[in-house]
């Protein structure tokens, strides 16, 4: 059973009549985007890692280098692309400014009558499943939200303070320490994090995949290869979110916008970036554990192309399967209980639904 909950008469006649439910853009459900926010440090550590990385490989290579000039000159960049990420200037970045703006969604409830919470309303429409199908330009994400233990948010936090300048001037303070020395060590270090979050992260994925396999002819699919509709969604997404963050990048540090053809190369030179696009996707259905009473099941809208980023829309109405409404459920403290079930009948007659009581 699946269950959509609305607060008032009006909204429920206007439900079916035009047997439309409206979705909102995900930017105004507050929580939608927390986790995404989240995963994406995974990536800014990755980033750090291979910049490191680079530089160390220089370092060691190159005869003649000067190691101080080349350790500031890469430490400086590094505080810069942290500086960036936490602007949003990421792929992540890039990834919520279009979730915001061109995604749209609403809840349902796999639990019957909990009228109360952040799901609930006064008036209750039971699905014997899901009830919706993408309209054109867009693909549907139908899922159980998954509930995770606030423990493991915390342990993808990364240090509020100055950490890089703190762990390396610790390192420097050691005698014998080269410049190559530090960098090392704080590889090292990034490598450990970066561990812990791929393994958290991971784990909480693992999580909503398995509780959207109990009921796979309602919930949507949610490893990338199942459905051509999801691989070409996906692929979409991560073509167009590379050029929005290598576009605001470059304007940030005052470089040409790429070109088409540049961004194509990246796409084909770093094929592995989509399954980081496809991790963040699924973060706007995880949610902590203090709202687990919910039981919120999310339909998520997200655009195929770009002619869909024209419509201004704040809401958009989605044709649901009206067989597939059995019941109307009105809440036992329901001020207007009496006048409202039989507005709720006559507006059922009028619109020829079928085998559908109101209680």
């Amino acid at each position: 059973m699946i269950v959509h909950y609305t607060k008032d008469i009006n909204s429920a006649a206007s439900i079916l009549s035009s047997k439309e439910l409206l979705l909102t853009r995900v930017g105004d459900h507050d929580d939608a985007l927390f986790y995404l926010n989240e995963f994406n440090r995974l990536h800014y550590t990755q980033d750090l890692i291979a910049t490191f990385k680079q530089a160390l490989k220089l370092m060691r290579q190159t005869p003649n280098l000067n190691h101080k000039q080349f350790f500031t000159h890469t430490f400086l960049a590094a505080q810069l692309r942290k500086v960036a990420y936490q602007n949003g200037v990421s792929l992540g970045g890039s990834l919520a400014g279009m979730l915001k703006q061109h995604s749209y969604m609403t809840s349902f409830s796999e639990e019957a009558g909990a009228f109360s919470g952040a799901a609930g309303g006064e008036i209750a429409f039971e699905f014997e499943s899901n009830p919706l199908s993408a309209s054109h330009g867009f693909q549907l994400l139908f899922n159980k939200v998954h509930y995770t233990d606030s423990a493991k948010v915390k342990r993808l936090l990364a240090d509020n303070g100055d950490d890089m300048t703190q762990f390396m001037d610790s390192i420097a303070q050691e005698s014998d320490a080269t410049f190559a020395d530090i960098l090392a060590a704080y590889i090292e270090k990034l490598e450990k994090q970066q561990l812990a979050y791929t393994n958290v992260i991971h784990d909480v994925l693992a999580g909503l995949i398995e509780d959207n396999r109990a009921s796979e002819e309602s919930y949507t699919p949610l490893d990338l290869y199942s459905q051509k509709e999801t691989v070409d969604t996906v692929n979409f997404i991560h073509g167009y979110i590379v050029e929005d963050f290598t576009t605001t990048f470059r304007k940030e540090t005052g470089q040409k916008p790429p070109t088409k053809l540049e961004i194509k190369q990246i796409l084909k030179q770093n094929p592995e970036m989509i399954q980081a696009t496809w991790i963040d996707l699924r973060s706007v259905l995880v949610k902590d554990n203090a709202a687990r009473q919910e039981n919120e099941v999310r339909a998520v809208l997200l655009p195929q192309n770009k002619k869909l980023f024209n419509q201004q829309k704040k809401q958009l109405p989605l044709a649901f399967q009206a067989d597939k409404l059995r019941r109307i459920v009105l809440s036992p403290n329901c001020e207007h209980r009496a006048e409202w079930k039989a507005k709720l009948e006559d507006a059922l007659i009028t619109h020829k639904y079928a085998n559908v009581v109101v209680e």
